[in-house]
């Protein structure tokens, strides 16, 4: 109920068969029930300014648990990747995380933050127009920050698709030993024993050879020719031929320069947080992108431009900016890594 008392507006009475009938009361304005002020003043608010003070008040504090959220996925990260290349370092073994970094798709980060980084300046754009009451240029900036969302979204599930046909995907298809090779990494699973680790057999059986820093690249080596192998019996060869026959020795593609150990515990982890900060990131896109939808159809109908009403399109923008600079410290964090990391010992 409002806190504005209204006062009555006398009305004749009406004599209908021995009752009264009295006319409704009406406010100043002529809403009926007691409204006061423009419709999209919701009841309980004194007047417009109040409600814009608490609406902004209550994005706020939502804003604050996403960060607080978020925070705490960047802290997991922050403290694994230290963990992970102390260890590392110390065992003679690359940095997972730097190795995982640079099995990410960086042009195809780089590309989804420019998309980004364009959709906040058209949803910027369209918070004006709504101010202005330009319902023309509104609805064509939200035409356009819906397609750059729905751009981002796309390119994150052809990188997505991608790393699960590598074997980079924790839980649905981890089988990374293969892009590994291909890339001038050896994947070792620690024994526990001094940074040691082993190799598992190609046949998945009991280990077959000790990794240590000083082997690795002898390691890397008979990977490459164990993974031509693999490639020769499942191409299968001519009838007659033996498995391996012009085909044991790696093809040219699959000649790289040894770079180093891996512990692919620690990578996978790598993957699980990836994953989920990703993940989560696209889930809010998806938000956004359906909050989005239905603007564009309340703005087909002037909903925000026939009366002083850009509020719900400022707060919207609050929430689009927020998606995009989470981006902004996810892409450097995740695919930037690479170049420092992955060289240490």
């Amino acid at each position: 109920m409002s806190n504005i008392a209204i006062e009555p507006t006398e009305r004749p009475s009406t004599q209908v068969q021995g009752a009264v009938a009295i006319e409704p009361v009406h406010g100043h304005d002529g809403h009926g029930d007691g409204h006061h002020g423009p419709a999209f003043l919701h009841h309980h608010f004194a007047d417009v300014a109040q409600q814009r003070e608490s609406n902004q008040l209550g994005m706020w504090v939502f804003m604050v648990t996403e960060i607080m959220t978020f925070g705490a996925l960047f802290f997991v990260y922050t403290l694994y990747r230290h963990l992970y290349s102390v260890a590392a370092h110390e065992n003679g073994m690359l940095s997972p995380y730097g190795v995982g970094s640079h099995l990410l798709n960086n042009n195809l980060g780089f590309a989804n933050t420019l998309v980004l980084l364009t959709s906040s300046l058209t949803v910027a754009t369209a918070v004006h127009a709504a101010g202005m009451r330009n319902k023309k240029l509104l609805l064509t900036m939200m035409s356009v920050t819906w397609v750059l969302g729905a751009i981002f979204l796309g390119v994150k599930a052809v990188e997505w698709h991608a790393d699960y046909e590598e074997g980079l995907v924790p839980g649905l298809n981890w089988q990374p030993r293969e892009v590994l090779a291909h890339k001038g990494f050896v994947l070792a699973t620690p024994t526990g024993v001094q940074g040691e680790a082993y190799l598992p057999s190609m046949s998945g059986g009991a280990p077959e050879t000790v990794i240590t820093a000083a082997n690795g690249k002898e390691v890397y080596e008979a990977t490459l020719k164990g993974l031509a192998a693999q490639d020769a019996i499942e191409n299968v060869a001519p009838s007659g031929a033996s498995i391996g026959e012009g085909a044991v020795e790696p093809t040219a593609a699959e000649h790289h320069e040894y770079r180093g150990v891996v512990n692919g515990n620690h990578m996978q982890m790598f993957y699980v947080i990836y994953f989920t900060m990703t993940g989560l990131h696209a889930i809010h896109m998806i938000i956004g992108l359906g909050l989005l939808a239905t603007y564009m159809f309340h703005a087909r109908r002037g909903m925000f431009t026939n009366e002083a009403n850009d509020q719900p399109v400022e707060i919207f923008g609050l929430y689009w900016h927020f998606v995009d600079i989470v981006w902004v410290f996810l892409y450097p964090l995740l695919y930037l890594g690479t170049v420092a990391s992955a060289g240490m010992h």
